[in-house]
């Protein structure tokens, strides 16, 4: 799925992550459903993105942007 979002981002585009976060074990969702940062940055290495900020204003999500090269 990530791949072709990625394809069909124009140059300079962006693609947002909204993750809960997995370093809170007070978030009540399943650790299945919780990702960190780094988990998140690593599994998108592979695309020409590049990582511009991790926004914390929510209570129980990251939400992790990043642009394409």
């Amino acid at each position: 799925m990530a791949l072709n979002m990625v394809k069909d981002l124009k140059k300079g585009g962006r693609l947002v992550f909204v993750e809960y976060r997995k370093e809170d074990p007070s978030v009540p969702i399943k650790p299945v459903h919780k990702m960190t940062v780094a988990q998140v940055r690593k599994e998108m290495s592979i695309f020409p993105l590049t990582y511009k900020e991790t926004i914390e204003i929510l209570p129980r999500q990251h939400i992790i942007v990043f642009f394409k090269k």
